[in-house]
């Protein structure tokens, strides 16, 4: 264990509840770099406060977003409308990016999961839910499934997908007949007492699962192995954003 110095630089991970940072200070350690993560438990309506940032973009309507608080985004943010990484810069300059879909996409090419020529299914339309659908079209996906309990979110999704990506084939139903890959984007399994997101016996044999829950190992990925399909968890997405964050933070893009 590499005990911090007076030199020493702190990434903090706002979340509610804060989860350990178990992968983040090892990365760090390993890369050579004084680096140590730690938690801090902030609830989305003390995020301004626990940033110590306030901006006048806050409304009437709610807690500010973390996307609204950066003083600038990238890409992968502006298309998907969210960020879960920002940047300090000189003068207290905030910059975010989204990191879910990169570490997602690089996690399933490993893994060798991805197919662009059959059909990818996402359940979840939320941040990371964009940000998977995002990089999966960027990656030259030919097909894709969206699956949300609202439509609102699937279909303003769907319609700037169809922006960037027109010749992207987009459905909403829940077939799963010519599916290669199936995506838990959601939050369902990180309590044992969750129902699971879809029936893994719907499943073709040869469909991978990917379920991006990394604090357990979930029901949903067990009752998919008992079917024989290959899993990847949310681990790996860690893993594989780990050193796209760290660049970012360095400066590096």
């Amino acid at each position: 264990m590499q005990l911090p110095t007076g030199a020493s630089r702190f990434v903090f991970i706002l979340a509610h509840p804060a989860g350990a940072p178990r992968y983040y200070s090892p990365y760090f350690r390993d890369s050579g770099l004084d680096w140590h993560m730690v938690s801090l438990d902030a609830a989305p309506a003390h995020l301004v406060e626990t940033s110590a940032r306030r901006r006048n973009r806050r409304t009437s309507s709610g807690p500010i977003s973390p996307f609204e608080l950066c003083d600038a985004v990238g890409p992968a943010a502006t298309f998907e409308g969210v960020v879960n990484t920002i940047r300090i810069e000189a003068g207290g300059r905030l910059v975010g990016e989204s990191f879910d879909g990169g570490g997602f996409l690089n996690a399933a090419l490993e893994a060798g999961v991805l197919d662009p020529a059959r059909r990818s299914v996402v359940i979840g339309a939320g941040g990371a839910g964009r940000a998977i659908c995002h990089a999966l079209a960027a990656a030259g996906l030919e097909r894709l499934g969206i699956l949300n309990e609202t439509m609102e979110p699937v279909e303003t999704l769907a319609t700037k997908l169809r922006g960037k990506f027109p010749k992207l084939d987009i459905r909403f139903d829940q077939t799963f007949d010519d599916a290669g890959l199936l995506v838990n984007a959601t939050s369902l399994g990180l309590r044992a007492t969750d129902t699971l997101p879809m029936d893994p016996s719907k499943l073709p044999g040869d469909c991978a699962v990917f379920d991006i829950i990394a604090a357990r190992r979930t029901e949903f990925m067990n009752a998919a192995a008992a079917r024989g399909l290959k899993v990847i968890d949310g681990v790996a997405m860690i893993r594989h954003q780990l050193p796209l964050q760290t660049a970012f933070w360095r400066g590096e893009t």
